[in-house]
């Protein structure tokens, strides 16, 4: 039996080899498995997970809740309504079908809206509004009313002390030119009975000297103004000056008939001096209580005799807003003496 070439024919160590692949095709084959297989696992992940949580379909529309706040404006406060879920049935189809966008019907909502914004509700909030603004009005007018009233006060209180200072100055300034009238008075009368004393008897028994001895002398003191002011029976404006005595406050009644006429003790009474706007005397009234009336016309003749002739600064207002007044009043205290 004769043999084959075929069968006498070597094989080759290279048929072996044909059945190795390179490494980097086991690489990128693996890598793809990793990736087919991360890619079914997320598409099954998204699909469990959307059959558990359901979105919400484009269907549905939102109701909005309006809600009016009484301090502003009303305005609508939109929520979002919970939706109902959906089936399954209605997922697939709502994955499966291209997104549609449905339009908002605008009538369903404005009932709604037309509902809740009542107009006596709207009014209500108006009305507090308005009552709020009110009181915040009311109270700003009292506290500046009250800051007026306490600065009026101030000022009035300011105005007093200063009326009261000038008062005490004027009244200190009368005590002093009173008093020192009173001295220069004591002087001449000390200084005329040395005279009297010195000179000879004949000269004693002339008829000038007789006609001193014995007669009768006037003092007088003016009365303050506050004095005087609560003596009056109308009240007196705060910015009139009373009238001043310009002089001496000593006379000697030189009237003969006077003298010889008029029995008057030695007393000191209220006497009111009416004045002129020039600083003229008029006339002379007694007013003290103390004198009887039978007798006050002795008196006033001879206030009138001791006055006559007599200057006065005229009374006036010291803020020059007015004129000066015709005729003015000054209460004096006016003392006889004889000597």
């Amino acid at each position: 039996m004769t043999t084959s070439v075929a069968d006498k024919t070597p094989i080759p160590e290279k048929v072996w080899r044909r059945h190795t692949d390179p490494p980097n095709l086991w690489i990128a084959l693996g890598i793809s498995s990793v990736a087919l297989h991360l890619l079914a696992f997320w598409l099954m992940r998204s699909y469990f997970f959307k059959l558990w949580f359901p979105q919400q379909s484009q269907a549905i529309v939102p109701i909005e809740v309006v809600e009016i706040s009484p301090q502003a404006k009303s305005r609508p406060i939109t929520k979002p309504v919970a939706p109902k879920p959906v089936s399954k049935t209605q997922n697939l189809q709502a994955t499966q079908l291209p997104k549609q966008v449905t339009p908002i019907n605008k009538s369903t909502i404005k009932p709604a809206v037309s509902n809740i914004s009542d107009p006596s509700t709207i009014a209500l909030a108006s009305q507090k509004r308005a009552i709020a603004r009110q009181r915040q009005q009311q109270a700003e007018q009292q506290r500046q009313q009250q800051l007026e009233q306490q600065r009026q006060q101030a000022e009035q209180q300011r105005q007093q002390q200063a009326e009261q200072q000038r008062q005490q100055q004027a009244e200190q300034q009368r005590q002093q030119q009173a008093e020192q009238q009173r001295q220069q008075a004591e002087q001449q009368r000390q200084q005329q009975a040395e005279q009297r004393q010195e000179e000879p008897v004949g000269e004693k028994l002339s008829p000038p000297k007789t006609q001193s001895q014995g007669g009768l002398f006037a003092f007088w003191i003016p009365v303050s103004e506050e004095e005087q002011r609560a003596q009056m029976r109308e009240p007196l404006p705060k910015e009139l000056k009373l009238a001043e005595h310009i002089g001496s406050n000593e006379k000697e009644v030189a009237s003969i008939y006077i003298n010889s006429n008029l029995d008057l003790p030695a007393v000191e009474f209220l006497v009111s001096l009416i004045i002129d706007k020039t600083g003229k005397f008029m006339e002379a009234k007694v007013i003290d209580p103390a004198i009887p009336a039978a007798e006050k016309s002795k008196y006033e003749q001879f206030a009138n005799d001791v006055f006559q002739g007599e200057k006065f600064q005229p009374a006036h207002y010291t803020d020059g807003t007015k004129p000066p007044p015709d005729l003015s009043n000054r209460f004096v205290r006016l003392k006889i003496e004889r000597r």
